[in-house]
This record gives structure tokens, sequence and C-alpha cells, in this order.
């Protein structure tokens, strides 16, 4: 029914790399059928094309949101997910992207990539900024952070909760309704990779920033456990075959 209706994302019956009992990709070969392999272009590097699936999120996320020309936006958590979302958000015409977060080196990108704001939210609190988004984009999964962020939402908004928090989280019931503010949650994505591929190739979401470390297939631990331990990292890259 979920297939049928566009949404295989919510398909009970879903096979997803990475989502037990299915392994995830970290071979040398992943055998894949072809209804599945979307082509890029030979102008994407291959770093930029292995970071398509995050650019979906980051694209469903919008299309959730309804983002649209002049759309102020509030982008909370500059993680990968929360840069390409940003991203996303002004090539879709957002007048406004603020990014807020507590690590001052993805805040710094967020503002190269082209955000309109950024906001240290370790230093100052969120509702000291007197920003009103139109949209929220919640990419940081931090219940505290949650609660913050969609206090900031301008009436008749759209909260969109994209980063993965706890199973229960408390929330402003009294804004979001006092507000009217639509709160809505995104998993994964759905007929997303044609958009993705054409956002990246023209240069509109520069994927390639993203990257700060590349490791061989005997780094993958390494690779995953980066964010961790440096927090300049942003998004580590596994190269099987080197």
């Amino acid at each position: 029914e979920q297939c049928r209706a566009g949404r295989y994302n919510l398909c009970p019956d879903v096979r997803f790399f990475a989502t037990p009992p299915i392994d995830g990709a970290f071979s040398e070969h992943v055998v894949l059928h072809e209804q599945f392999a979307h082509p890029v272009p030979d102008s994407l590097s291959d770093d930029a094309a292995a970071l398509l699936e995050p650019l979906s999120v980051g694209v469903w996320a919008c299309r959730k949101a309804r983002v649209g020309p002049g759309d102020r936006v509030l982008v909370n958590g500059a993680g990968p997910i929360g840069l390409v979302a940003a991203q996303t958000a002004l090539a879709y015409g957002a007048a406004e992207v603020v990014a807020a977060d507590v690590n001052p080196t993805r805040l710094r990108l967020a503002a190269e990539l082209g955000c309109t704001n950024v906001l240290d939210v370790s230093a100052r609190p969120l509702a000291e900024a007197r920003f009103e988004p139109d949209v929220l984009l919640e990419c940081s999964g931090h219940p505290v952070a949650i609660g913050a962020a969609i206090r900031t939402v301008a009436r008749a908004g759209r909260a969109v909760l994209v980063g993965m928090g706890g199973d229960e989280i408390p929330l402003p019931l009294a804004h979001l309704q006092e507000h009217e503010i639509e709160l809505t949650g995104t998993f994964r994505y759905a007929n997303t990779w044609p958009a993705a591929i054409a956002l990246a190739t023209s240069g509109r979401v520069d994927l390639d920033r993203l990257v700060t470390s590349r490791h061989p297939l005997a780094e993958v631990e390494a690779a995953l456990t980066s964010g961790a331990r440096d927090p300049k990292s942003v998004k580590p890259i596994v190269r099987p075959g080197e």
C-alpha cells in the first residue's frame, strides 16, 4: 500500500542497507538491482556521489517542510545532515537560512556554504537571537535543543524533525497549539535521488566541502568514530579498494 502510494520509505517490508538484518555497504563490491542504481555524471566526484544519500535526507526534509522562495529557515544542528539541508533550503529559494550548533568548525563551514547567519548556542541561547523562522529543520536530535528550536518558530510555521533523538521527548505543546505550528517527522526519503544528483551536479549543493577525512576499509571503525574523537571532523569517507 505504501509503495503504491509512492511512500516506499514507509513500507514495513522495505530492505535498506545497514538496517538489520541487511548488512551495510562497507565492502569492495555490493550487488544492487539496476532499477535501484542511478547514473551520475563524470563531473561529480566519487566523494560527492557517496554523499548523495545524506543529501537525499536534506531534500526530503525540505520537501516535507515545503521550503520555498522567501522562507526564513532555521537549521538546528550543523552536522552533515544539517549542512546539506541548509544548502538545499537555499537552493529552493529560502531568503534566510540560519544554522545553529555548538561546534565552531561546523558553524564556520555553514557560513562558507551560504547560510545567512550562524548561531553558537553554547555562547547564547537560541531564544536571544530573536529569529522567528517560517521553517524549522531540526537536525540535532537533542531533546533540549528540539524544544528550544520549536519555541522560535513563527505563527503558522512548519517544523520538521529530521535528527534521530530518544523515543520520547518533551515538547512545548502550548506553543505548538497557540501558534498553529505544523510538526512532522521524516523517515529516510522517497523519490529524491534525481533531485539530489541535479543539485550536486549543478553546484547548488557542495558535497565535497563536507569531506574531512578519507579512510580505507581497514579503518572503518576510525571513520565511524572520528566525530567523537575530533571536533573538527564533519564527514569521513570510506574508500574501498584503497
